[in-house]
């Protein structure tokens, strides 16, 4: 009877813990939405977007134009640029890209954008599926440690029991070594879980971006497992159309289309415009078949200006074979990603649908756990403790229930981690928070 009401109490004691520290702990999508702003490596993809989004802008404009100064024919006797160059000549030019060149290079480097998003998508759904993972390992290996905790006071009260009954030979020796032998196995596995709840802790303060990884993380310790909320359906198309690794390939595969339109634009040729002016201190240059008439202006300072245009020429033999290179080298990068593209959506259909019926089994052993195989198990222990005080059975068999039970408690903690695990795994794939 002792026992019997020991249990209760620590039953209701364990309650009373929950309970109480319910108000303080953390929900699994409070510790999710902590790790999405603090998470470092989260934050570093994000300046990523942003610079592909400023890389994208400045490719838009035109390249920089040249200005220039020049002194012609400077003599070593009288070096002074200003009053005995032959000529001294300010130059501008400019190169223009015409038939929408910048446009088309702009069009393509813009797409390094949702690339970059892409990144940062695939790393934020993996950062869900990492700290869900997380939370309910720190909740598995500290109800692993209730249950021990729960069994070590029922052993130190059956221990303290055999004691007494030993002590007027109403009781075993070996009796009395097994119940110790017990305790002893019970309080080191509780020391090794609680040391598997610290190294998830550090785990989980990493991924949230805390600068300190020893802080403590108090989960909730009741709770009824998630149900999917959409069809196997409704997750393909999700997947489809939201997981952002197949998204990043599309972007990719866009991309390369338009390098190539901006590549094809290459052989329209660039027009250089450059004008000048001249300063001619010593006046106009004359040679030795001038006008001798013209001797009577010389040494007066004038001025001119010319104008030049240059055209490329893209198009000749010796050049066009580099933009048909590169044209061929994305048209081959296009049905490399579109097979890759392809390949991983097969594998990620195939894994959804494996990750449903795994998800589905595990819904089915939490149910046959929960509502028949523990609650025998649970009057089986409760009769054999009133077989055991009228000694019509021995410890041995009293302890392996005790076993049986912890096993099957653990085992159902372990199929509820695994199937909000594979939960978070679905999610992550279908693309959807």
């Amino acid at each position: 009877m002792k026992i019997k009401i020991y249990i209760r109490m620590a039953v209701l004691a364990g309650l009373i813990v929950v309970c109480g520290g319910a108000v303080y702990a953390q929900t699994v999508d409070s510790l999710v939405n902590e790790a999405l702003r603090n998470n470092r490596q989260l934050k570093g993809l994000e300046q990523r977007v942003r610079s592909a989004s400023y890389k994208s802008e400045s490719v838009g404009y035109l390249p920089a134009p040249t200005l220039g100064i020049e002194f012609q024919q400077v003599p070593f006797k009288d070096p002074n640029p200003f009053n005995q160059a032959l000529s001294q000549n300010l130059s501008f030019s400019q190169m223009f890209m015409v038939g929408g060149k910048l446009s088309s290079m702009s069009d393509a480097e813009k797409q390094n954008v949702p690339i970059a998003q892409g990144d940062y998508d695939i790393a934020k759904q993996k950062l869900i599926a990492e700290v869900k993972e997380e939370y309910y390992k720190i909740w598995m290996y500290e109800h692993h440690g209730d249950l021990r905790g729960d069994n070590i006071n029922i052993l130190r009260d059956l221990l303290s029991r055999a004691e007494n009954s030993y002590k007027v030979n109403k009781a075993s020796y070996s009796e009395v070594l097994l119940l110790k032998a017990e305790l002893a196995s019970n309080e080191t596995d509780l020391d090794v879980l609680n040391n598997e709840v610290l190294s998830e802790v550090y785990k989980m303060n990493n991924l949230l971006g805390r600068d300190r990884i020893d802080t403590a993380i108090k989960v909730r310790h009741k709770w009824e497992i998630d149900t999917l909320s959409k069809s196997s359906v409704e997750l393909e198309y999700s997947l489809l159309d939201n997981n952002p690794s197949l998204k990043k390939m599309g972007s990719m595969i866009r991309m390369n289309e338009l390098e190539i339109n901006a590549n094809n634009k290459e052989y329209i040729p660039d027009i250089m415009l450059e004008g000048m002016v001249m300063r001619a201190p010593r006046g106009m240059i004359l040679t030795t078949k001038s006008d001798p008439a013209m001797m009577s202006g010389m040494g007066e300072t004038e001025y001119m200006y010319s104008v030049m245009a240059s055209i490329t020429l893209p198009f000749m033999p010796w050049s066009s074979g580099r933009i048909t290179s590169k044209e061929q080298e994305l048209e081959a990068d296009i049905s490399g990603l579109s097979l890759e593209r392809k390949s991983m959506l097969g594998d990620m259909l195939a894994q959804l649908k494996v990750a449903l019926k795994k998800l589905e089994g595990k819904r089915e052993q939490v149910e046959l756990y929960e509502n028949e195989v523990l609650p025998l198990y649970r009057q089986a222990f409760e009769a054999q403790l009133g077989e055991y005080r009228n000694s019509r059975l021995n410890i041995n068999s009293l302890i392996e229930t005790m076993r049986t039970i912890l096993n099957k408690e653990e085992a159902l903690a372990e199929v509820k981690m695994e199937y909000e695990m594979t939960l978070a795994d679905i999610y992550m794939m279908a693309g959807i928070r």
